[in-house]
């Protein structure tokens, strides 16, 4: 690759590069996975133990051990397939569906409280390099956001989570988790909602995350998206990607991500800007479709740009 080019200084967010987009106000980034993440064998463990919170009290009415499982499985599948249509799902709506399936409606806010001792429990950690290249955000003086889903856990486990993480929760300018409201990602409100707490256009902000979740809500949103590809395990299957052949940035470390931050703003922000092109052209011609349903990535940034 080339050099990147001169830069100038900005306002708010540093150096961006001659000709290149305005400089960002805030950052913001999705929790599980890109922030933290479990330890080699943490995912499987917590899982069950999560499971068993709704699978033992279906056992103690009577339910078969194995029909209990399938039936939490089913509920699990249910939840993730509204979660992926934009909306958020509490864990009593996760027990009427429970109700629903087996004529049995365990009592959600003890199940809550079995997972959230589950989840702090769970070993976990921040990804690798994490907090300097935080530390280097501020530094440019951006607004710094998490945006995640909280789909099977009571939004205060979330809460205690990132408390327990960290002592120093200032570090954060918003928290804004699908828990507390009515949608998630993929809708872009909740995206939007960080904007608004952060104080800064949409514009202005860029969203950090590891899944096609964080894609499309932020391309729905209208907000610039950098993938980060430096999770141990794949992402589950997401919805569908009906855009156009747009080139997204993405980034394996933190580090990398500190490092190349003009770069990886740059080509961020043109997908953004070549995504809100061609659906102003769709609308003003109906005739013409937007490009097949396909989505490439740039190659991960994996070593320093000469």
């Amino acid at each position: 690759m080339g050099s990147p080019g001169p830069l100038r200084s900005a306002r708010v967010g540093g150096p961006v590069r001659d000709g290149g987009p305005p400089a960002p106000r805030a950052v913001t980034i999705d929790l599980w996975y890109t922030l933290i993440a479990f330890s080699r064998s943490g995912p499987r463990a917590y899982e069950r133990d999560r499971r068993s919170a709704w699978v033992e009290p279906l056992v103690d009415r009577g339910l078969p051990q194995r029909t209990a499982e399938r039936a939490v499985r089913a509920m699990e599948e249910w939840a993730f397939r509204r979660e992926n249509a934009g909306r958020s799902v509490s864990l009593a709506e996760q027990a009427r569906e429970l109700g629903r399936l087996t004529g049995i409606r365990p009592p959600s806010d003890r199940v809550g409280h079995r997972i959230a001792f589950a989840l702090a429990s769970a070993d976990l950690r921040w990804s690798p390099g994490l907090h300097p290249a935080l530390a280097s955000l501020r530094r440019r003086g951006l607004r710094l956001g998490i945006v995640s889903n909280i789909l099977y856990e009571p939004p205060e486990a979330a809460h205690d989570l990132l408390r327990r993480l960290t002592s120093d929760l200032s570090r954060f300018d918003a928290v804004v988790v699908s828990s507390d409201g009515y949608d998630a990602k993929p809708a872009p409100g909740i995206l939007r909602r960080a904007a608004r707490e952060l104080e800064v256009g949409t514009n202005e902000l860029l969203h950090i995350g590891d899944s096609d979740q964080d894609m499309i809500a932020a391309h729905q949103a209208g907000i610039a998206f950098l993938r980060f590809t430096g999770r141990p395990r794949s992402p589950a299957v997401g919805p569908a990607c009906p855009f156009p052949r747009v080139r997204y940035p993405s980034v394996r470390s933190w580090p990398l991500l500190a490092a190349h931050f003009d770069r990886l703003w740059a080509q961020a922000a043109a997908a953004r800007d070549r995504v809100a092109r061609l659906r102003r052209i769709a609308r003003a011609s109906p005739g013409l479709s937007e490009e097949p349903p396909a989505r490439r990535l740039l190659p991960p940034i994996a070593t320093p740009l000469r």
